[in-house]
């Protein structure tokens, strides 16, 4: 079978995000819905990927193995990137048929080749007349949120259930049956695993310091490094190559970013590349226990009709020491932000401070150090969406 993995035409709605990713990149639970949906299908299966214009050249370097925008989408079923799939979602599908749930487009088959400038009017004709379909999405980020734990538990059904890693006499493991311990994992004394609410898998070579605790449901990914007496509280995905400290709660940390140091950070879906100085903290909550709405852009304010919304932070990203970030905040993509106070609830990317934009030379510096510290070279395509970026505000 071949499927096609396609952003819908509202995949701006998941910015910042997107500014760099796909929409099938987003980490809700342990895996990338594209990772997902590669463990369900078959390894015979193929995949072809349909993404914006202007991300192509960075999701065919991320992605090699797939078809990126090829001239011509062979026949199959055309499965939307925002899509949280399961295998009895996926069965549903028949051939020649369209289908919806409440945030748009979800999924369609054709039994014809199709041609790649014809899909983005394909998939608007195709969301007026569909079926309705049980699988959810992800609209907006903070809708992240509402499926972290369960999809958690999902995709821990995939891993193998073994403690491959080196833990310390006095680590204490609450419900152990409920916790994946990978090869190369370390353990040190007095750690606190409690897997009573929700599984707890430690990816390959993650590294666990002196005193920490960690409830499930939290995911802790490849090389990526829990810091002493930190307080992960789940349901928590921390992606690869990360270091973690002090507070986190029902957050998403997409990949490589720090977050060191003492702070809270709550109800927050973080990107890559970021850095929290120390003691930045997060309200997730409004002090009058309202809704609260959170700025996407100059024009679209929306109402996540949610008590709990805390940060959503771009790629890229710095905040300054003791940064205090109100509930809602909306920060672009490789902005550097300080201020004495709450900083404002939406900043733009590439802003310096309050109300100046960063220098771009001396950005892509910053960029270039950082990544090289993980032993990543900036890409030449990377590189070059950044720039676009920059020079499109």
């Amino acid at each position: 079978m071949n499927y096609i993995i396609f952003e819908d035409n509202n995949c701006h709605l998941l910015r910042p995000f997107t500014d760099l990713h796909a929409s099938f990149d987003l980490r809700i639970g342990i895996l990338t819905n594209i990772e997902r949906v590669k463990h369900l299908i078959s390894e015979n299966d193929k995949i072809q990927l349909y993404v914006r214009t202007s991300i192509k050249k960075l999701i065919e370097e991320k992605y090699p193995n797939y078809l990126v925008n090829p001239d011509i989408y062979e026949p199959g079923i055309f499965l939307n990137g925002n899509c949280l799939w399961n295998s009895d979602s996926i069965d549903l599908i028949k051939s020649d048929y369209s289908y919806s749930n409440e945030n748009g487009l979800a999924a369609f088959s054709s039994n014809e080749n199709i041609n790649r400038q014809d899909i983005k009017k394909i998939i608007e004709d195709k969301s007026l007349v569909s079926s309705k379909i049980d699988v959810a999405s992800i609209k907006y980020l903070w809708d992240s949120f509402d499926f972290l734990e369960d999809m958690i538990h999902f995709d821990s059904e995939f891993l193998y259930k073994y403690k491959k890693g080196t833990l310390h006499p006095s680590v204490t493991l609450v419900n152990q049956d409920n916790i994946i311990i990978n090869e190369g994992c370390n353990v040190s004394a007095g750690a606190v695993l409690d897997a009573s609410e929700g599984p707890i898998i430690l990816d390959e070579y993650s590294y666990v310091d002196i005193g920490a605790l960690i409830k499930g449901p939290t995911y802790i990914g490849k090389y990526s490094k829990i810091n002493p007496g930190a307080k992960i509280r789940g349901p928590v995905s921390v992606g690869p190559y990360s270091k973690i400290g002090g507070e986190v709660e029902d957050s998403i940390i997409q990949g490589f970013s720090n977050k060191q140091h003492d702070g809270f950070l709550g109800h927050s879906y973080i990107g890559e590349w970021v850095n929290l100085g120390a003691n930045t903290n997060t309200s997730d909550l409004k002090n009058n226990y309202g809704k609260i709405k959170v700025k996407i852009s100059h024009d679209d304010i929306i109402d996540t009709n949610k008590m709990f919304v805390g940060s959503i932070i771009g790629d890229f990203t710095k905040t300054a020491i003791s940064t205090r970030l109100n509930s809602g905040t909306f920060i672009g993509t490789g902005s550097n932000v300080f201020d004495n106070s709450f900083i404002e609830k939406f900043i733009p990317s590439f802003s310096w401070g309050k109300e100046n934009k960063v220098g771009l030379n001396r950005f892509l510096d910053s960029c270039f150090k950082m990544m090289n510290r993980r032993d990543v070279d900036m890409s030449v395509c990377l590189k070059e969406r950044l720039i676009q970026l920059y020079q499109k505000l």
